[in-house]
């Protein structure tokens, strides 16, 4: 089928208007926590992957480490990935593409064993989130596990995961709203929480004291 001169301009105008509206979009869309990004580096698989963007804003991404990316076009962050992989590659080619805009997440921060960001689901408690992200590291405060409403009216409250695990206050077991912050404070090295620590610290010193004056008196 032949096309007349005409109607291949109309053809090849119509072509450029719908790049442009595209353009425009990607250029008008800005990359926000939660959203998970396409990168695709041509004829390189290892760098080929999906990467969500985290609460924080950011990307960790192989040889360039962890990204700040918020705020961020897909063409802007194209230039940036460009520029640092030049590094290491001759002359990457980089496309970002959105492949999953923010839906409403829980994110999980802080000393658990797989910190992310999780899907929202109504009903879904405290310690549902903390068992998703694997739980509590070997060096979380489980005194000071503190969330974040996403609500800026609201204020931040601090749970001790102990009395929920003793089953002393399941109330503080506290259903979440979306887009709250779980964040799990680390244990400090030297803070004595309790007397049963005192009494041990206590008694270690008295020990040392005592073969110190021995030592002495000999």
């Amino acid at each position: 089928m032949k096309l007349s001169f005409s109607a291949l301009i109309v053809l090849i105008s119509l072509c450029a208007l719908a790049a442009a509206v595209f353009s425009a979009e990607d250029q008008m869309y800005r990359i926000k926590p939660g959203d998970q990004l396409s990168v695709y580096v041509h004829e390189n698989q290892d760098l080929t992957m999906t990467v969500m963007v985290l609460p924080d804003g950011t990307i960790s991404y192989p040889l360039v480490g962890s990204l700040y990316v918020q705020g961020l076009t897909t063409s802007g962050l194209e230039d940036i990935l460009t520029q640092k992989l030049g590094q290491f590659l001759q002359k990457p080619v980089v496309v970002v593409s959105i492949s999953s805009e923010t839906l409403y997440k829980i994110y999980v921060m802080g000393e658990v064993r797989m910190p992310n960001a999780y899907p929202f689901q109504e009903k879904r408690r405290l310690t549902d989130y903390l068992a998703m992200a694997g739980g509590p590291g070997p060096e979380a405060n489980l005194k000071k596990c503190n969330v974040y409403p996403a609500d800026p009216g609201k204020s931040r409250l601090v749970v001790n995961l102990n009395e929920i695990f003793d089953d002393k206050d399941r109330s503080k077991d506290v259903e979440l709203q979306a887009n709250d912050t779980i964040l799990l404070e680390k244990r400090s090295g030297y803070i004595i929480s309790d007397w049963a620590e005192i009494a041990q610290v206590f008694s270690i010193i008295l020990g040392v004291a005592t073969l110190y004056l021995v030592a002495q008196r000999r």
